[in-house]
């Protein structure tokens, strides 16, 4: 069965956006890029929220990763990743080769998580990680810590029904100061009302 690995990055308070969904506060390091491109090389599927899509696709088809010094395979292996895209709200996905989905996406993953075929991630799309959280569908998290305290945001890991403990299975500190956590989870713990 394909694993689902979610890749994402939040401050030290545990926001993985500002309160005006700013990321101005990211920034990448080469140590950062191998991390990404290390999962990206066990994938054949990308998956997206609506807002994501949308802010990738404004930036990987363009020049700048060239730029801004992104290893040239790495866009190249991002823009010919398939993409599923999760939106009620889109009507196009010209950012190819993409797959728009419809409806829950907790289905939706159960089914492709059964297809043949590599691993797949889901990048940044912190409404669609909640949404897979509390379907219990993610297989392994890649947790980027920033050194930055916002004082407020949008959490990424919201579900108030259950626990979802977590065991540790390797750490990096990144010469930015930024901790990388890859985590495996435990079985979950359902919150009594």
């Amino acid at each position: 069965m394909r694993k689902l690995i979610a890749d994402t990055i939040i401050s030290l308070d545990g926001y993985f956006t500002s309160p005006k969904n700013e990321i101005d506060w990211f920034g990448f390091d080469d140590d950062e890029w191998a991390w990404s491109a290390d999962i990206n090389r066990r994938v054949d599927a990308m998956l997206l929220g609506r807002v994501t899509y949308e802010e990738f696709s404004q930036f990987w088809p363009t020049s700048g990763p060239k730029r801004m010094g992104v290893d040239p395979d790495f866009t190249q292996r991002l823009n010919e990743l398939p993409k599923i895209v999760f939106s009620s709200t889109l009507s196009d996905t010209p950012w190819k080769p993409a797959t728009l989905v419809r409806g829950d996406p907790g289905d939706a993953v159960a089914r492709l998580k059964r297809e043949p075929g590599k691993d797949m991630v889901v990048a940044g799309s912190g409404t669609l990680v909640a949404a897979l959280l509390r379907d219990d569908l993610i297989d392994e998290y890649y947790i980027r810590i920033r050194p930055i305290v916002l004082g407020a945001g949008r959490p990424v890991f919201v579900d108030p029904e259950t626990r979802h403990p977590l065991k540790l299975v390797s750490s990096k500190t990144f010469k930015s100061g930024v901790i990388g956590l890859h985590y495996e989870p435990l079985p979950v713990n359902r919150v009594k009302s």
